[in-house]
């Protein structure tokens, strides 16, 4: 199983399309970030919870949402991506759209 504390360390260095990520709430289950887009300056919100009832499992469930406008370029798709695909070289498995 793995710990919701590696999480953050990869949100931060990952940055597709040069969003600038900062993390803005961390507990025991649950991670939520900010990613700026460099550009316009528009925010979008990536969440992170690891269920206490899954966690023997090590699942963790996530989103990641524009909050402003109706396309985003797949940027959100290619974000959470290229997080899951660091995760992975850590030894995280993961299960979803590729």
């Amino acid at each position: 199983m793995h710990s919701i504390s590696f999480v953050p360390m990869q949100v931060a260095v990952i940055k597709p399309d040069n969003f600038t990520p900062t993390v803005i709430q961390q507990t025991d289950d649950y991670l939520y970030a900010e990613f700026q887009s460099p550009t316009f300056g528009f925010i979008d919100d990536v969440e992170f919870w690891f269920p206490a009832n899954k966690q023997k499992d090590g699942i963790c469930e996530y989103r990641s949402a524009s909050r402003i406008g109706e396309s985003d370029g797949d940027i959100n798709r290619k974000r959470i991506k290229a997080i899951r695909l660091e995760l992975e070289k850590k030894g995280w498995k993961s299960i979803g759209y590729s």
